[in-house]
């Protein structure tokens, strides 16, 4: 018999990027993988599309209830309003070193990369990051990448939000199934 697998951890707020969710949770459950998405927001949480408030989607857990030796791996979608409320979140930075801490893989899009700089857990990593982060980037002692889509360092994965999701998931699958990774645009 297979042995199970954990679910693979969104970790969303109000205001994310709906189209990046969609897209990823449908991969990922295409895939056969086991999807919870984690939110302070509660029950609901609720994306932005095209400039204004989307859809709502259930949240499995709450922020403060997660672990992650529950999961496989941790997304963190762009969107700048759900990485505002994230940022000053304590659980956030709690379930982000985590993941890190016990190298599981992790996912960052966009403006979620800024979790990292509030996490306290940017420096001395080589991340991709939109150009209006680079200034905080470099403050926290990362190794921003201006000219890489998506950068690959250990089990971290981040992109900007212009990255091909098909290529940072397949990257973030393969970090997940323990094969290699080689950075791709």
């Amino acid at each position: 018999m297979a042995e199970e697998k954990l679910p693979i951890a969104i970790l969303a707020a109000a205001g994310f990027a709906e189209t990046t969710f969609t897209d990823t949770q449908k991969t990922l459950l295409a895939r056969g993988r086991k999807v919870k998405v984690i939110s302070p927001d509660g029950g609901l949480v609720q994306g932005w599309h095209d400039g204004a408030w989307g859809h709502h989607f259930m949240a499995d857990e709450d922020i403060a209830d997660a672990l992650a030796a529950d999961y496989e791996g941790l997304i963190l979608p762009d969107g700048k309003n759900s990485a505002d409320t994230l940022q000053d979140n304590p659980h956030t930075k709690r379930l982000i070193a985590a993941f890190l801490d016990a190298e599981q893989p992790m996912l960052v899009i966009g403006d979620a990369v800024r979790l990292l700089v509030s996490a306290d857990v940017a420096a001395a990593r080589r991340v991709a990051g939109e150009p209006e982060l680079g200034d905080d980037l470099t403050r926290a002692g990362a190794n921003w990448e201006p000219d890489e889509n998506l950068v690959v360092d250990g089990k971290l994965i981040t992109a900007i939000s212009e990255s091909s999701s098909a290529g940072r998931l397949e990257a973030f699958l393969d970090l997940i199934d323990g094969k290699a990774v080689q950075e791709a645009a």
